[in-house]
């Protein structure tokens, strides 16, 4: 099988498994004193200062997690409800990540004000129309995705963190999808909350991080063991994973996004050409390297995916609702209606020949299962309006 849905979760690299293995002999609790306690905290600060240097924070800035849609949750509630006498207004864009607008759309419930700022044809947010937002009273937190997890575009994210700066309104980055892909300084991007997730650049299911400034208050609940920001004990086995699984995809960044965007930009040029009726999303030069987002006229999208399964590729949809053949509320805020999107995802493990495959496979793909589409459409036309003695169907029932 070629998997081709890194945008969903990348492969566990062997530096995870391996950072992964050895931290599960470490079983002891890290606020003991005892000799064990003691030999677990010494590596989960050791994976907290790698984790802090590979984005620009100091090591007491960065808070352990579940994955990014904890990180998300606890940024975008816990600065919301830390700020609530200052008031109770919340500034995002259209095409965030359901994790996002949930934990906006729960604020929301307990009496905080939601605005989607809109996005252009190719998900860039509107940057006047944001400034404008952030400005008004009551305004208390904004939020960006880095970059959109169905489409790769990547945001103007350090124009909009100067422009919550100058408002006084706090800023928190999505960055699950640019983390371990591009470069990522939160100093340089200015943003005072980030959030990532080490499943998306190779280590296991469930671990993420989240990035506090220093000076940022978060109301949190629970026995706050994790700098007072997070309740429960941290997964030692995941953040070590992670913290090495960060430090492979650093080690070799720009050979890796070099080679992906040959990749990506030779499915974006040729997906087009060789599909009738496929459109390619995103911007075409402000994008992540490693994600491609499509969508297909007229095609039931979980039967395009099983047909490229049964073919040996694997490629991704928008499924946060349970169905990839829900229309994509991405593609809807860039103005397309009614249309699930297709997503590929690619990484180190990706071999250089997946793109020529999935290139080679996938028109014929769409067009066996248009001939599908048509003879069943064709079949039930011809039942609706034929009875089984020759005249038309559902006659009298007197």
């Amino acid at each position: 099988m070629t998997y081709l849905d890194e945008g969903s979760g990348a492969p566990t690299s062997e530096a995870a498994r391996r950072a992964a293995a050895a931290a599960l002999e470490l079983f002891g609790d890290p606020l003991q004193v005892h000799a064990t306690g003691r030999a677990a905290r010494r590596l989960l600060e050791r994976s907290r200062e790698e984790v802090a240097a590979a984005i620009g924070a100091q090591p007491d800035e960065v808070v352990f997690t579940s994955g990014g849609t904890e990180s998300v949750a606890l940024a975008i509630r816990g600065a919301a409800l830390a700020r609530r006498d200052r008031g109770r207004r919340i500034v995002t864009s259209a095409v965030e990540h359901p994790a996002v607008l949930g934990a906006a759309a729960a604020l929301e419930a307990e009496g905080f004000e939601l605005v989607r700022v809109p996005v252009d044809e190719h998900a860039r947010v509107d940057l006047d129309r944001f400034a404008t937002e952030v400005r008004r009273p009551g305004t208390v937190l904004a939020s960006l995705q880095h970059a959109n997890h169905e489409v790769g575009t990547i945001q103007p994210i350090a124009e909009a963190a100067r422009l919550c700066r100058e408002a006084g309104v706090v800023f928190h980055a999505d960055a699950c999808q640019t983390v371990g892909r591009i470069p990522v300084d939160v100093e340089a991007l200015g943003c005072d909350l980030a959030s990532l997730s080490g499943w998306k650049f190779g280590a296991p299911p469930g671990v993420g991080a989240l990035f506090v400034r220093r000076g940022v208050a978060l109301e949190a609940h629970g026995d706050e063991r994790e700098r007072r920001r997070r309740s429960g004990a941290p997964n030692l086995p995941g953040v070590a994973a992670m913290a090495a699984a960060l430090r492979e995809a650093l080690s070799d960044l720009p050979d890796q996004a070099a080679r992906q965007w040959r990749l990506t930009d030779r499915l974006r040029a040729g997906l087009a050409d060789r599909v009738p009726g496929l459109r390619v999303h995103g911007h075409p030069t402000q994008r992540v390297p490693h994600l491609v987002g499509f969508s297909v006229a007229g095609l039931d999208p979980e039967a395009l995916m099983l047909a490229l399964d049964d073919r040996g590729l694997e490629i991704g949809a928008a499924v946060a609702s349970g169905s990839p053949a829900e229309p994509s509320p991405v593609l809807a805020a860039m103005g397309l209606h009614g249309t699930p999107v297709f997503r590929v995802g690619i990484g180190r493990s990706t071999p250089d020949a997946a793109a020529d495959e999935l290139l080679e496979v996938l028109p014929g793909v769409v067009a066996q299962l248009r001939r599908v589409d048509a003879v069943s459409s064709s079949v039930l036309a011809r039942f609706r309006w034929t009875g089984p003695g020759g005249g038309p169907a559902g006659g009298d029932r007197g």
